[in-house]
């Protein structure tokens, strides 16, 4: 299976979304869309299962078929507009569309989940998470900005709000990417390279803001006294402990 980048999900849930008739649609209904799949094609059938008769999914997409098989009760949740049932729905589809060559069955049993820890399956199982979210909410129908809230992906499309916070990330890289915008670096990742600045060390990574939050951040004392001022501001860093106090700064030996 090919690599897909977050812009490659994009475009396909777009040319999708087109091609079926429903991208000018914020809110997409799960079974049209099963419904407009078929009509163009994508798959032969999608089939109504009683659940005591697919009791090892909630929904599986057999490609040998080309056929999607849904459980009636999780068919009948997407009907009503249940998260995480309509989200089972696009998860099937997108692997119909991604031609993914193995039943993949969309479970949350314990047989499921060791199965997804097979590289192939977990690989497959993600695009189709991937794809399947772009289609719901799609970049371009988004209006989106840095400030823009899971809650607001909520409201908007209709996702969980699981999904919706795994969403925003993946929202929030392509912004990013778009606007030529850096990904800001973890406060780890700051105070660690703001430490080797300290030390003398060229580092070019830190931005003004970067800086500005390590001015405002409060240290983090471990307790203990200072053995030359005695002052209770002793921090760790890395296998050492220092003093944080103005006039000392003395430092302990490696652990």
């Amino acid at each position: 299976m090919p690599y897909y980048t977050d812009e490659n999900f994009e475009e396909i849930a777009r040319f999708v979304r087109v091609e079926v008739g429903l991208d000018d649609q914020t809110q997409l209904d799960a079974i049209e869309f099963l419904r407009r799949l078929k009509r163009h094609g994508y798959i032969v059938d999608y089939v109504r299962v009683p659940d005591q008769s697919m009791l090892d999914a909630e929904a599986k997409y057999v490609p040998a078929e080309r056929k999607i098989y849904v459980r009636e009760s999780v068919y009948a949740k997407a009907e009503d507009w249940v998260d995480h049932d309509r989200f089972t729905i696009f998860h099937e589809a997108a692997h119909a569309l991604l031609n993914h060559q193995n039943v993949r069955k969309r479970s949350f049993s314990a047989q499921a989940t060791i199965e997804r820890k097979i590289r192939s399956i977990g690989r497959d199982e993600t695009s189709a998470n991937r794809l399947g979210a772009a289609i719901i909410s799609p970049f371009h129908r988004t209006n989106f900005s840095l400030g823009t809230t899971a809650q607001e992906l909520m409201q908007r499309f209709g996702l969980s709000s699981p999904a919706a916070r795994v969403r925003l990330e993946t929202l929030s890289r392509i912004y990013r990417l778009r606007h030529n915008i850096p990904r800001p670096l973890p406060a780890g990742v700051i105070d660690f390279l703001a430490k080797q600045r300290q030390a003398g060390h060229p580092v070019t990574s830190l931005t003004a803001a970067d800086l500005a939050s390590l001015r405002v951040r409060k240290p983090i004392y471990t307790g203990d006294a200072c053995s030359v001022c005695a002052a209770f501001k002793m921090i760790r860093i890395g296998l050492h402990l220092k003093c944080d106090s103005e006039s000392c700064g003395a430092r302990t030996g490696d652990d």
